[in-house]
C-alpha cells in the first residue's frame, strides 16, 4: 500500500513517504501533535483545503485515491475507507440498528449484517439508543457501522482512548478479528505500548510530520526510544502460555523451550494455556551474571552466550544474546563489562524480574 503526502500544517510540514502491508494491523505511532490524525484524514479524503497539499499519492489495491501529478483526488464517499474515531460519533436519535444501517444503506452490495452483529456481540443492543449503552458497546457499534460500508481499509484513530481498562480489554479481541476473519487491513493509532504490543504487525513511527522509522515491532524496539516511551533499548520475546499459576499471580511462558515467568495481577483471567503472547522487556531491566544467584527474588535467570556488544547513545553498552532465535538485550556500564570480562562468545546468565515485563 503506497502512501505519499506533503502538506503544510499549522506548526510544521507534513511530509511522509512509506509503504505498508495490505493485510494485518499497521500501527501509526507517535507523540501528540506529530501529524497522525492529519495523515489519517488525508487518506480518508477529509484532509481539508487541497491548496495546502503540495503533493499526494495513495493507492489501495488497484485503485488510486490520490495522485497530485495526474490530478486525481477521490471524494470521501468515493473511497472504500472505513473510519472509527476516539469518539464513537453515533447518531443519538437513532437506535443501534438504525445507526449500523446508516452504513449499510450506503453499501452498493447490500451485504447481510448478521455476521458482523454476531461477531461483535451487539444482537441484544439493536433496539437500544446510544445513551443507554456503555462506552465499549458504543465502540463495537461504531466498528460494525464502519465495516458495513464494506471498506478495503479500516482506520481506527485511538478507538480505546476514552474507555476504562476493563472495556479496553473487552474490545481488543474484536479489533484482532478484523484482519484475521474479515481480511480487511487496519491502520491503528495508539499511544499505549500495551495495545501496540498486542496488535501491531507492522509499525510506522511519525514525529513532527516526518516518518522516523517503519518495520517490524521486534526490530524497532531496540533502537527507537519513541516506541518504548523513552525507556531505551527494549526487546520482545514471543512465546506461548504454558501455565497460569494463580496462587502466585504468575504466568509461565515457553519461549523457544525456555521457561519465562512474568507477573500477572489479573491472575491470568485474560490468558489461557496455549495462547501466544508477546512480552516487552526493557534492556535496562536485564542484568548479567557469571553464575545463577543462590538466593534471589529475581525469578528469571537463563543461560546465554554473548553474540554482540555495541555502545548506545548514552555511552553505555548494549549486550546482545538470544533464546533460540529470539534476541535478548541488556544495558550495562563499562565498569560492569570490565569486572565481568564480558566479551563475544562468553557464556553468562541473564536475569530479569517477573514484574519487569509488559505483555
Amino acid at each position: 500500500m503506497l502512501v505519499r503526502y506533503k502538506k503544510q500544517l499549522e506548526n510544521f510540514l507534513l511530509d511522509v513517504r512509506f509503504d505498508m502491508p495490505d493485510q494485518g494491523v499497521t500501527v501509526l505511532f507517535g507523540p501528540s501533535g506529530s501529524g497522525k490524525s492529519s495523515l489519517l484524514n488525508l487518506i480518508a479524503g477529509i484532509g481539508g483545503s487541497a491548496s495546502k497539499t503540495t503533493s499526494s499519492q495513495f493507492k489501495l489495491k488497484q485503485t488510486t485515491y490520490d495522485d497530485s501529478k495526474n490530478n486525481i483526488k477521490l471524494k470521501p464517499w468515493q473511497r472504500r475507507v472505513g473510519y472509527v474515531f476516539q469518539d464513537h460519533l453515533l447518531f443519538p436519535h437513532m437506535t443501534v440498528r438504525e445507526n449500523i444501517l446508516f452504513g449499510y444503506k450506503r453499501c452498493k452490495s447490500r451485504k447481510k449484517i448478521d455476521q458482523l452483529v454476531e461477531t461483535f456481540g451487539i444482537a441484544d443492543l439493536l433496539e437500544q439508543y446510544p445513551q443507554y449503552i456503555s462506552g465499549g458497546q458504543k465502540q463495537r457499534v461504531a466498528f460494525v457501522r464502519a465495516l458495513l460500508s464494506e471498506p478495503d481499509l479500516l482506520i481506527l484513530d485511538e478507538p480505546l482512548a476514552a474507555l476504562d481498562y476493563k472495556s479496553r480489554q473487552e474490545i481488543i479481541p474484536y479489533i484482532e478479528c478484523i484482519p484475521e476473519q474479515l481480511s480487511i487491513p487496519v491502520i491503528y493509532v495508539s499511544h499505549d505500548i500495551k495495545e501496540v504490543l498486542r496488535l501491531a504487525e507492522y509499525i510506522v513511527i511519525i514525529d513532527l510530520g516526518k516518518i522516523v522509522a517503519t518495520g517490524d515491532i521486534s526490530e524497532l524496539c531496540i533502537n527507537q526510544p519513541l516506541l518504548t516511551q523513552q525507556q531505551g533499548a527494549s526487546f520482545i520475546l514471543h512465546g506461548n502460555v504454558e501455565k497460569i499459576i494463580e496462587s502466585d499471580q504468575l504466568v509461565k511462558v515457553n519461549c523457544d523451550k525456555t521457561a519465562i515467568y512474568f507477573s500477572d495481577t489479573s491472575s491470568g483471567r485474560n490468558l489461557n494455556p496455549g495462547q501466544n503472547v508477546k512480552i516487552l522487556i526493557h534492556a535496562k531491566d536485564v542484568s548479567l551474571c557469571l553464575k545463577p544467584p543462590a538466593d534471589s527474588s529475581i525469578l528469571n535467570c537463563i543461560s546465554i552466550t554473548i553474540e554482540k556488544i555495541e555502545k548506545n547513545s548514552s555511552g553505555k553498552l548494549l549486550v546482545f544474546s538470544s533464546i533460540g532465535s529470539q534476541t535478548i538485550v541488556a544495558t550495562i556500564s563499562h565498569r560492569s563489562a570490565r569486572l565481568l570480562n564480558v566479551e563475544t562468545g562468553k557464556k553468562m546468565y541473564a536475569q530479569f524480574k517477573a514484574t519487569a515485563m509488559i505483555k
